[in-house]
C-alpha cells in the first residue's frame, strides 16, 4: 500500500476517490497473499511457528481458504470502480497471491521465482498507481518512476532472502527449498540476506547519483544504521526466537523506510494521515499479540 501511495505521490496525482481505493486494495493484496500462505504451509509451519496452526485449527482451514477468496472478490470489486484497466491489474494481484503458495505452480517451492514474485508485492502495487489517474501521467521514459520501480523490486527481493531466514531449519526438516534452504549451512544464508539488506538500503545513493531523484532522497539513509544492526542480528544470533525477533522488527523498518520515503516525496497532511494509519497497523499487531512469531510461540 505504502508503494502505491508512493508511486501517487512521484506522479502527483490527487488523493481522490480512485487513490483512496487503490490504497484499499493495495493493502488486501498483502493481507490476501498471506491467507493464501496460511493455508498452504501446514508442513513447514507444523516445523516453525507450531502456534500457527493451532489457530488455524480454531478458525478452521477450509474457511481460512474461503476468506481469502473473499478479499480477492473483494478486491475485484472495488477495482471495477475504478475501470477496466485497474480491473485486469487487480487480477493480476490475485494470481500472484495465488501461486506464490498454491498449486498448480506454487512459486514458493522455487527459490529464484519465488524471490521475484515475492518483490512484486511491492514492486507491482507501484507500477498499478498511473492506471487510478483520469488522464494517465505518461510513464514511458520518465526514469524517475521505472527506476524506483525497479528499486522497489531489488529492495524487496532482499527482503525476501531475509524472511526465509528464521525458518532456515524448520523448512529444512519439512523439504522446503527456499533462497535460505539452497545454502548448506544456516550461518551463509543468513550472510547472503545481511550481505544483500545493506546493499539495497544504500540504493538512495545510486537514485540520486542517477540524476533522477533530489538530493533530499538521501534523508532515506536515516535507516541504514538500523539496518546494519539487524544484519548483524541476522548473523550473529542463530536461534529461532532472535530470528523471529529480528524479522518481526524488520517489518517496522521496512514499513518506517517507505514510509520515509512518502513523507520526503510529499510531506503533506495526506501523507502523513497514510503513513501514520500504516504504523498503527504494525505497532497494533504487536500490541494486541496478533502477530503468529510472538516471543512465547516461538519458544
Amino acid at each position: 500500500m505504502l508503494a502505491f501511495c508512493l508511486s501517487c505521490k512521484l506522479l502527483g496525482l490527487p488523493i481522490d476517490a480512485d487513490v483512496l481505493i487503490g490504497l484499499a486494495i493495495t493493502f488486501l493484496y498483502s493481507a490476501a497473499a498471506n491467507l493464501f500462505n496460511g493455508y498452504s504451509d501446514v508442513a513447514e509451519d507444523n516445523e516453525n511457528l507450531p502456534a500457527r496452526l493451532y489457530l488455524l485449527g480454531l478458525y478452521g482451514r477450509r474457511r481460512l481458504l474461503w476468506s481469502a477468496y473473499a478479499v480477492c472478490a473483494l478486491m475485484l470489486a472495488l477495482a471495477a470502480l475504478v475501470g477496466p484497466v485497474f480491473v485486469v491489474l487487480t487480477a493480476m494481484c490475485v494470481v500472484i497471491a495465488h501461486q506464490y503458495s498454491l498449486p498448480p505452480f506454487r512459486v514458493k517451492e522455487r527459490p529464484v521465482a519465488s524471490i521475484a514474485l515475492f518483490a512484486l508485492d511491492v514492486a507491482f502495487p507501484f507500477l498499478m498507481a498511473p492506471a487510478v489517474a483520469k488522464h494517465g501521467p505518461a510513464v514511458v521514459g520518465n526514469w524517475q518512476f521505472l527506476g524506483m520501480a525497479a528499486y522497489l523490486f531489488v529492495w524487496f527481493a532482499a527482503k525476501g532472502l531475509v524472511k526465509n531466514l528464521p525458518d532456515y531449519h524448520g523448512d529444512r526438516k519439512a523439504g522446503l527449498t527456499t533462497s535460505a534452504t539452497i545454502n548448506k549451512t544456516r550461518l551463509r544464508a543468513a550472510v547472503v540476506a545481511a550481505a544483500a539488506t545493506v546493499v539495497v538500503y544504500l540504493g538512495p545513493v545510486f537514485l540520486v547519483a542517477s540524476g533522477q531523484f533530489a538530493m533530499k532522497y538521501l534523508l532515506t539513509l536515516a535507516w541504514l544504521p538500523v539496518v546494519c544492526v539487524q544484519a548483524a542480528r541476522m548473523v550473529l544470533r542463530e536461534d529461532s526466537q532472535s530470528a523471529n525477533n529480528m524479522l518481526r522488527f524488520d517489518m517496522v523498518v521496512s514499513t518506517g523506510y517507505l514510509s520515509t520515503w512518502v513523507l520526503v516525496a510529499d510531506p503533506s497532511v495526506s501523507s502523513i494521515g497514510i503513513v501514520a494509519g500504516s504504523l498503527l497497523v504494525i505497532f497494533l499487531m504487536d500490541a494486541l499479540k496478533l502477530d503468529t512469531r510472538r516471543k512465547k510461540d516461538v519458544a
